[in-house]
C-alpha cells in the first residue's frame, strides 16, 4: 500500500461553504481538517479530558450518529414518497429488510481508550505503524453524501455511509519508517501550507463494531496544529476507520433540521427514533445547529430545546418535500 494511502491527508474544508452549498470549498492546499467546537455534556468524566481527547471523542461520536441518522432520513423520505402516492426507489442492499433492520445495519459503535497526549517531537522517533496501525483483513470504507431537502426553504442533510472493504498490506519501507520521517516526507511536500504549524498529538486505542464484525483494539492518532489565523486544525490518522469521514463528521453540522422543519417530520419512523435520541440535558447548547455529545458513551443527539424550537415552526405551504 502506498504511503499516501496509508497516511491520509485531509483537505481543508470551509464549514461556511458546506453550509451554504452542500459541497466542500475547493481547497487550495492540503492543510488538515479545521476543528469546530464540540457541544459536550459537562459531566465529571468529560471535564477531566484534555482538549485533544475531547475532539477525538467528538469525531467518533458524531461519526456514529451520522451513520444511524442517515438510515432514519432515508426511511422517512421513502415513507413520505409513499404517502404522496409514489413508489420510492430502494438501494439494492435495502430490499427485503424491515425498517428496524435497515437502522441496525447502519449502527456503528466505538470504544476509545488508552489516550496518550503530548508534543509531536516526543513521538518522532517511534515507528509510524506502531502509532497508526494498519488494518487487519478489512477496513471501514465510507462515503459522506450530502442531500438537499427543499420545501419553502432549503436544508442540507449530512450522513456517513460505510461498508467493510478488503484492506491491502503495508509496503516494507513503510513498515520500518519512523513517524518523524513520515511527517517530514509527507508534510514538507510543496503543496502543504507552510503557515500551518503542527504541534500536538493524541494517540489512542480503538475498537470498532459494525454489522456484527469488530476490529481492534488497534492504535490510531490525531495530529493537531494551528493555521495562519490561529484556528485549531486537526487531521485524523486511523488505519481501519475512514479518516476523511471522521474529519467530515467532526466539521459539519448534524442537527436534523431537514427532518424537523419539513414534511418528513410527520413520519413515525422519524418521530419514534427522535423520542429516544434527543438530548434532554439542560446544559445542551441551544441554537448552535449541531448535536450534543456524551463523550463517555460516545453518543450524540439533537438538543430537546432545539428540537422543540424546530417543531414549533409551521410546515411550509405548497409543494411537498423534494430531495436530491
Amino acid at each position: 500500500m502506498r504511503m499516501r494511502k496509508y497516511l491520509v491527508l485531509i483537505l481543508t474544508l470551509s464549514l461556511a461553504a458546506w453550509t451554504q452549498t452542500g459541497q466542500p470549498a475547493r481547497p487550495r492546499q492540503p492543510l488538515g481538517q479545521q476543528v469546530v467546537m464540540p457541544l459536550v455534556e459537562p459531566n465529571t468524566a468529560a471535564s477531566a479530558m484534555t482538549p485533544e481527547e475531547t475532539l477525538v471523542r467528538t469525531a467518533y461520536a458524531k461519526f456514529a450518529y451520522a451513520s444511524e441518522q442517515g438510515a432514519i432520513f432515508h426511511l422517512a423520505n421513502e415513507a413520505e414518497v409513499r404517502a404522496e402516492g409514489g413508489q420510492p426507489i430502494l438501494e439494492h442492499s435495502a430490499i427485503g429488510l424491515s425498517d428496524a433492520e435497515r437502522t441496525a445495519v447502519r449502527q456503528v459503535s466505538f470504544q476509545l481508550s488508552q489516550f496518550d497526549v503530548g508534543n509531536l517531537a516526543d513521538i518522532a522517533g517511534r515507528k509510524a505503524v506502531d502509532l497508526i496501525q494498519p488494518p487487519t483483513g478489512e477496513m471501514l470504507a465510507c462515503q459522506t453524501p450530502t442531500t438537499s431537502v427543499s420545501e419553502a426553504h432549503n436544508w442540507l442533510f449530512y450522513e456517513v455511509a460505510c461498508a467493510w472493504r478488503p484492506a491491502s498490506g503495508v509496503e516494507p519501507e513503510v513498515a520500518s519508517e519512523t513517524f518523524g520521517s513520515l511527517l517530514k516526507r509527507e508534510w514538507d511536500a510543496p503543496l502543504w501550507n507552510a503557515s500551518t504549524t503542527w504541534e500536538r498529538y493524541a494517540a489512542y486505542s480503538v475498537v470498532v463494531t459494525f454489522q456484527g464484525k469488530s476490529r481492534g483494539p488497534y492504535r490510531a492518532l490525531f495530529v493537531f496544529g494551528h493555521d495562519a489565523k490561529g484556528n485549531t486544525v486537526a487531521t485524523p490518522q486511523d488505519g481501519t476507520v475512514d479518516s476523511i469521514a471522521l474529519a467530515t463528521a467532526l466539521a459539519v453540522p448534524l442537527f436534523p433540521g431537514a427532518l424537523l422543519e419539513s414534511r418528513l417530520r410527520r413520519q413515525p419512523v422519524f418521530t419514534d427514533w427522535l423520542s429516544s435520541h434527543q438530548n434532554y440535558s439542560p446544559t445542551c447548547s441551544v441554537g448552535q445547529g449541531d448535536v450534543c455529545c456524551d463523550l463517555t458513551r460516545l453518543q450524540c443527539g439533537p438538543g430537546a430545546k432545539d428540537v422543540a424550537n424546530s417543531m414549533a415552526k409551521s410546515l411550509p405551504l405548497g409543494a411537498p418535500s423534494r430531495t436530491k
